[in-house]
């Protein structure tokens, strides 16, 4: 008679009687956000609410401004933007990351140059950003990648070095700190995304922060439509908007901008963020206790310079040989049966992604022969990275540490019972 739930035996959790906890969470404080904000009348544009949040997320981040827009993706494109980046430079970034980070260099006509990641980070290897460097490099986009962070002290000193710009790509990061430093305060810029599945979310949405005051002014006009706040005695009004700023001094730009109402949740969402973020980093430290003596099972490596951990999905290292063979995607679809929720393989790498395909823009993207080769995913060789993806990655959205200790100990249950029974899935 079959154990696993795959094979149709009980599941360890039974979802329908015992969900996970919920995500996105609000409560009647969202509720009175979003109707005082469309009772206001005041529904965009530098209102009350987003210039509320920035005003907390800067003194959050620990950072001298922070500055939000549409989403995260164009946060990191207007980043590079501000930093002067595009025709004729490179960008160093992970092969392991959402394909964000590579295509918004694509649209500042820069080329993204991809390099391995750490296997017991997955996160940015300062050692092969230092092999990629040319005279063309202009920047580093280190990922901080679910529950890991970036090495930031051998980022810094490689920038410092070369003389290079650093954006935090900080999209899984909210809150958590480096040697005390919070995730966006470290490099030159930092880009946050509150997508739905982030753990400070407003359905959509992104945040920038800096404590240079140019790369602010630029990172402002860049949001909105190119118009540059003006000193007092250069005010005048731009009548389509009611507003002062500097009529000599504006730059080409789009409209980057956010709504009051996904600001109003967010302000919210961050009187939370620090508790559930402590909730989640307890509940790591616990789990991670329990699976760490599984044959096969390895905890991602906790760095001591971080100080506080910021979960966007927990994720661990499987490996086949423990489990009898057992390939990992057979793992993950027996863990999912299991616990009634994903237990997914990391990022696909960026060289064998279906949603990274440059090449498919020629009318946008061909400027060259050269620069057209370089863009080329497919010549870039990252086999942590792959090895990572095909074979050893478990990631599980970071709701589920969000329970007890009793959910925790299901999880490493539900690990040990396919241990236990892994001659269930032979073949």
């Amino acid at each position: 008679m079959a154990k696993l739930a795959i094979n149709g035996g009980n599941p360890i959790r039974d979802i329908k009687k015992d969900p996970w906890p919920k995500w996105p969470v609000w409560d009647k404080n969202e509720e009175n956000a979003l109707i005082e904000t469309l009772t206001s009348g005041v529904w965009s544009y530098n209102g009350p609410k987003e210039t509320e949040f920035n005003r907390l997320f800067a003194a959050f981040t620990g950072t001298d401004y922070a500055l939000l827009a549409a989403n995260g993706t164009v946060t990191l494109q207007m980043a590079l933007e501000a930093c002067g980046i595009g025709i004729g430079d490179e960008v160093i970034i992970p092969g392991l990351t959402w394909q964000a980070t590579a295509a918004t260099i694509l649209d500042v006509n820069a080329a993204p140059v991809l390099v391995d990641v750490c296997d017991d980070t997955w996160c940015i290897d300062p050692k092969e950003v230092e092999k990629a460097i040319t005279p063309r490099t202009k920047a580093i986009i280190p990922v901080h990648l679910y529950g890991s962070f970036s090495d930031m002290d051998e980022i810094m000193s490689i920038a410092a070095r070369h003389r290079l710009y650093v954006i935090e790509d900080c999209a899984h990061k909210h809150g958590g700190e480096w040697n005390g430093k919070k995730a966006g305060s470290i490099g030159n810029i930092g880009s946050f995304s509150f997508q739905l599945s982030k753990h400070l979310t407003a359905g959509e949405g992104g945040a920038l922060t800096t404590n240079d005051h140019k790369l602010f002014e630029r990172l402002d006009a860049l949001r909105n439509c190119g118009r540059r706040p003006a000193p007092e005695e250069l005010k005048v009004v731009d009548k389509s908007a009611g507003q002062y700023f500097d009529q000599g001094n504006f730059l080409q730009s789009g409209n980057y901008r956010i709504t009051e109402f996904q600001a109003a949740i967010l302000i919210e969402g961050l009187k939370r963020l620090p508790f559930q973020n402590k909730l989640r980093d307890e509940n790591g430290i616990y789990l991670n206790s329990l699976i760490r003596d599984i044959k096969g099972v390895y905890p991602m490596r906790r760095d001591e310079r971080e100080t506080k951990e910021a979960y966007f999905n927990f994720a661990f290292r499987y490996s086949k040989n423990g489990f009898k063979g057992l390939d990992v995607s057979r793992f993950r679809a027996a863990l999912s049966a299991e616990l009634g929720i994903e237990a997914a393989p990391s990022y696909i790498p960026l060289n064998n992604c279906s949603l990274y395909k440059p090449l498919t823009k020629p009318a946008r993207h061909k400027l060259s022969d050269e620069y057209w080769k370089a863009i080329d995913a497919s010549g870039f060789d990252l086999p942590v990275s792959e090895r990572i993806y095909f074979e050893e990655s478990i990631c599980i959205h970071h709701k589920i540490l969000m329970g007890s200790k009793a959910d925790m100990d299901q999880i490493a249950e539900a690990i040990r019972k396919i241990y236990n029974n892994t001659d269930e899935l032979a073949g």
